[in-house]
């Protein structure tokens, strides 16, 4: 469980800094209609036994909110080598759906979640205009309000375990992706992940992020 943690943890981190997260840059201005449902879409493209009785797929999920300082604060931990048992964030929705693969419909699901009130206002007051900073070059003031961003800015996150059993390769593939999602880059809170599992039981997985192929 504990090597789980480490790695989630350290694959979205990897994500909130990649996103440019750490960064403070002008955003874009968030808009009076703030989502009341986060909507991720997860589609099967394709997996060998795709239509032979008995393929059949799983997803487990849990979706959390945090800040970017949350975030951050995790990830200091870690450099010291601090260990938490638990997941960062404020858990939205788990659950998960099973779903035979011989039906066409099957091979995409859709998980509408709502966001709750408390939820809303904290996107709502995600800020709009984030101050510019540079390594060596900020001003006490600028590095001040950069942190009271950080604390204000929110992130989705999102762990899913997908598990595929394909019928023709007679194996089970299990997939974990999770995402970091910030929301002033996803202000529709819309999301959607596409699997792809080749010939030799290796997989790929396509969010807004790059392609990543990985063994299985």
């Amino acid at each position: 469980m504990t090597k789980l943690f480490l790695l989630t943890a350290a694959a979205i981190l990897f994500l909130v800094a990649g996103s440019g997260l750490g960064e403070p840059t002008k955003g874009p201005p968030i808009p009076w209609e703030i989502p009341k449902t986060a909507t991720i879409e997860i589609v099967l493209v394709n997996t060998p036994g795709i239509n032979d009785e008995g393929s059949r797929w799983e997803i487990a999920y849990e979706f959390r909110i945090a800040s970017e300082a949350a975030l951050w604060q995790v990830w200091k931990e870690r450099q010291l080598g601090t260990v938490r048992a638990e997941r960062v964030g404020e858990l939205i929705k788990e659950g998960g759906v099973k779903k035979d693969l011989v039906f066409p419909e099957n091979r995409k699901i859709l998980f509408q979640i709502p966001l709750s009130p408390e939820i809303q206002e904290r996107l709502r007051n995600q800020p709009r205009d984030l101050v510019e900073t540079s390594p060596g070059k900020a001003s006490p003031e600028a590095i001040k309000l950069s942190r009271e961003q950080e604390m204000m800015s929110q992130v989705f996150l999102f762990h899913p375990i997908i598990s595929v059993y394909d019928a023709k390769l007679k194996k089970t593939i299990m997939i974990q992706y999770p995402q970091a999602w910030g929301f002033a880059s996803h202000l529709q809170a819309r999301f959607q992940i596409k699997v792809d599992i080749h010939d030799d039981g290796s997989y790929s997985v396509n969010t807004s992020l790059p392609t990543k192929a990985r063994s299985n």
